[in-house]
Formats: structure tokens, C-alpha cells, sequence
């Protein structure tokens, strides 16, 4: 299953001196742009079936994959915007130690947790990032920044995302629903919100030198402009029955990718509900701080964590 990026620095964490587990990713990218015949990729195909079907969608004997994917290998254009990744990214041993220092962290909340494997690809842009609780996959070119020869084809609100300090964040936010448990048996606004907070709060943990900006992915700006308007931004959930509301499409004006708002104003960034879940998530922890992350979690109660936060758009 593919999960694509929505939403933090690894070069901050790398300023941690705690001394963690080595942690290696694993150079698929480096394996496939060094094969010299269609047989060659098609057998490392094989022998990584894992990451062909999670990655590229299909399997090693997908003759069209095979082919296509080998005209990319060879393609100068596609050998040199290798290249240029490359040297954005260097020996990935930023990256790697920023995944040990995450993966450190969450096996001290959760004991069982286990590491899951880190793989750097390249695929010309066919894909971007797969996280599955054992399977990391990431497309290095997809994340070499603003700069870049080629980009998604995304809009600017979204591109600027793609960008180095945005990997490990989003990695740990993905991992993060193995552990947050939600009622979803009706799903509502309420749920939703609860649920990104619990995600945020819980990347918060895992990198707590990693500004929020970079956790929800917000420009500073539209920090600024979600914190100073909240008691705006609330009276409009309140005013417009919002809570409640069980619309898929209705919910989504607020959780979902836009550049901003429109129902709020032009100055509410998009997204809102999930600033909303982990502001409401945050008060919940001061106004309760027994309960620990853990705890916080598996209460699948949205609505009870909701009332127990006290929150009514004020600021602190």
C-alpha cells in the first residue's frame, strides 16, 4: 500500500550526542542503476519482490516494468538526475543516524517495537515514500528540494515538503498509527481531529529537537497565523456544527490538502483540523500530566480527550 507524504529535520537531530544503535539503509537505488542488461534487473527485481510491489506496484515478471524500468537505467537524463540526487544526499549517513535516533526513541516508549527496514530507491519520480510498520521505502530524488531538475507534479504548497528535513518526520508520523488507537465506528470530525493530534503529539515525542513547523509541515507563518487566529478558527467548528459531522467530503475542507481554508478565510492554512487535534491534544497532556504517552495513545475515547482538554480556542 502506498502512503504518500503529506506531512522533519534530520540535520537537527543529528546534533543529539546520545549514543544510539548503528542503523543502515539499505541502497536499492545503488543495486538499480548499476544493471547492465534487462536479466540483471530483472533478477534483483526478484530477489526484492517486497520492495517491487510496494514501490513499483507490480512484480519481476511484469515484463512492461521490466522493460520501462530499464529504459529509465540507461536514459542519460534520468543518470544524471541519479546524480544530482546523489549528491544532495551524500552516503545517507545523515539520514541514518537521524532513523537510529527515531527508531532509539520509539523502542523506549514501546519495547517491542521493532526497526523496520530503510530502503533508498530511485524511480525517476514514478513514486515518493511507502511506509508499512516493517517497510520503509523512499524515493531520494522525490526529496532533494526546491532546487531540484525535476519535481512531482504537485502544487507549491505541497512541493516545498519534499525536501530533506522532511523525511524522518514523516516517517515517524506514519509509524505512529501502529500505536494510536481511535474509535472510528463513527467517524467524525471529532475523531479525526483527536486521531492527528495523537499522531503529532506522538512525533513531537520521538523528536523533540524538531521545530512543529516541520512536524505538521507548515510554513512559520501559518504557525503563526493558526495560533493567533485559534479562537477564530474554533468559533468557526463550533458555529457550523462541525464536531459532529460525519460528511466525508465536508470533513475534508479541514483535513485534507489545500493551500488554505476558504470557509475560515485566506489567511487559515490548510490542513487546520490536524493543528486543531494537536493543540487539543497538547492542553489534554497539561491539563493531565499522569497520563502518560503511552496511555494517551490507546484511549480510543476522541470525544473524551476532547472535554478533558478544556480547550475553547484559547492561547496559552
Amino acid at each position: 500500500m502506498r502512503y504518500l507524504i503529506i506531512c522533519l529535520c534530520f540535520f537537527v537531530i543529528v546534533g543529539c550526542k546520545e549514543k544510539v544503535a548503528p542503523y543502515t539503509i539499505e541502497r536499492f537505488d545503488q543495486q538499480l542503476m548499476g544493471v547492465k542488461s534487462e536479466s540483471e534487473l530483472q533478477k534483483l527485481l526478484s530477489q526484492n519482490e517486497d520492495i517491487t510491489e510496494v514501490l513499483l506496484g507490480s512484480t519481476s515478471e511484469d515484463t512492461a516494468l521490466v522493460n520501462g524500468l530499464f529504459h529509465m537505467v540507461q536514459h542519460a537524463d534520468a543518470r544524471k538526475f541519479y546524480e544530482e540526487t546523489l549528491k544532495t544526499f551524500g552516503d545517507l549517513s545523515a539520514l541514518e543516524e537521524s532513523f537510529g535516533i527515531a527508531f532509539s526513541e520509539i523502542k523506549k516508549l514501546y519495547p517491542e517495537f521493532k526497526s523496520p527496514r530503510v530502503v533508498a530507491a530511485f524511480t525517476g519520480l514514478q513514486n515518493d515514500l511507502v511506509v508499512t510498520d516493517s517497510l520503509v521505502v523512499i524515493s531520494l530524488e522525490a526529496f532533494i528540494g526546491p532546487k531540484a531538475s525535476y519535481k512531482l507534479d504537485e502544487p507549491q504548497y505541497i512541493l516545498r515538503r519534499y525536501a530533506p528535513e522532511y523525511i524522518v518526520p514523516t516517517v515517524v508520523r506514519m509509524l505512529s498509527n501502529q500505536f494510536n488507537t481511535i474509535d472510528f465506528s463513527r467517524e467524525t470530525f471529532t475523531t479525526d481531529m483527536i486521531f492527528f493530534g495523537k499522531s503529532l503529539e506522538f512525533s513531537r515525542a520521538v523528536l523533540p529537537h524538531v521545530e512543529d513547523s516541520l512536524i505538521i509541515g507548515y510554513t512559520n507563518r501559518e504557525m503563526q497565523m493558526a495560533y493567533e487566529n485559534q479562537e477564530v478558527i474554533w468559533a468557526h467548528v463550533l458555529d457550523r456544527e462541525l464536531l459532529n459531522q460525519e460528511n466525508p467530503a465536508i470533513r475534508a475542507k479541514y483535513f485534507g490538502e489545500r493551500p488554505y481554508v476558504g470557509e475560515i478565510g485566506p489567511d487559515c492554512p490548510g490542513r487546520v483540523g490536524q493543528w486543531l487535534g494537536l493543540r487539543v491534544v497538547e492542553l489534554y497532556r497539561k491539563e493531565n500530566p499522569k497520563v502518560t504517552l503511552q496511555e494517551l495513545m490507546a484511549n480510543a475515547d476522541a470525544e473524551a480527550i476532547l472535554r478533558g482538554s478544556k480547550y475553547r480556542g484559547q492561547k496559552d
